[in-house]
């Protein structure tokens, strides 16, 4: 007689057809979780949790099956895996999906904000972040350096200086980031609001120059940038009277102002050649390469 199963099959290995359900086991939840990521903007994408929940179904002793559901939640503050599980999120078929209760507005900006700084602070303080100098940046002498103006992406490059001071010889604004910047990295900003030497109305004040020099040659000041809008003339021409207190030739000054300023040279030429003004610099606190005069 047919019996309905083989002679191979007396243990239950193969059967015809699922049998009635005479026993069910519900597995616990399994959770698993992506990690959101950081807009440029500030913003972040949902992070998606995604609890698996399964239920064995038996017949005599033997697992007949299992019946898998699936529940998705997808939340913008920074819930861990953990966090999810205190959520009341409702079972779902597999394939549907459940939005979680939408945070405080006024939490959800501040979060907002405080992740905004944090990868701005991350932007300049990881350690794989690239070293870029600002424009026409150069060492004039141990704990004195030059440039143009910095911009945010020289932090990373400046916070490896530990500058103490920077000296602006321009009058254009700082930008809030390098503001912020600043603040942050306890740094002495002393701006000088002069502009460039222009023939024939327009020539920088000898005045302006020698206390400018009286900051640089301040060795508790350093280290120390001093910068203009493109670090070319009147970045030259203060250099150029700090290496005639170090007796240059006037030579060698103009081929170094040359080198950064390129062929705009007379009006700043002569500026440095002429310039005569007193810099009354501390002898006690000279950076230790200044020759006492």
């Amino acid at each position: 007689m047919d019996t309905g199963v083989t002679n191979g099959n007396k243990n239950g290995a193969h059967r015809q057809q699922l049998p009635n359900i005479t026993k069910s086991s519900r597995v616990d939840p399994i959770i698993t979780s992506t990690d959101g990521l950081v807009i440029d903007d500030g913003s972040v994408t949902p992070r998606a949790t995604i609890a698996v929940t399964g239920t064995s179904v038996f017949d005599q002793g033997l697992l007949a099956g299992t019946i898998v559901t699936a529940e998705v939640a997808f939340v913008t503050s920074p819930y861990t895996s953990s966090d999810l599980q205190r959520l009341e999120v409702g079972s779902v078929n597999s394939g549907s999906t459940s939005r979680s209760t939408s945070p405080n507005p006024a939490t959800a900006s501040v979060q907002q904000q405080q992740q905004q700084q944090h990868q701005r602070q991350l932007h300049y303080e990881s350690a794989n972040a690239v070293l870029v100098p600002p424009l026409n940046f150069a060492l004039v002498a141990p704990g004195i350096y030059r440039s143009g103006h910095p911009n945010k992406h020289n932090f990373p490059f400046m916070r490896k200086l530990g500058l103490k001071v920077i000296v602006q010889m321009s009058e254009e604004p700082y930008a809030p980031d390098l503001v912020e910047f600043l603040e942050r990295e306890n740094i002495r900003r002393i701006h000088y609001k002069i502009e460039g030497n222009k023939e024939p109305f327009i020539e920088i004040d000898e005045e302006v120059i020698s206390s400018a020099l009286v900051n640089i040659l301040d060795a508790r000041n350093h280290p120390l940038l001093i910068h203009c809008a493109k670090g070319k003339h009147r970045i030259g021409c203060l250099i150029g009277c700090l290496r005639k207190i170090q007796n240059w030739s006037m030579t060698s000054i103009f081929d170094e102002y040359r080198r950064f300023a390129g062929s705009k040279v007379l009006a700043d030429q002569e500026f440095i050649e002429i310039f005569s003004a007193k810099v009354p610099y501390s002898i006690e606190n000279k950076p230790f390469w200044l020759d006492v005069q």
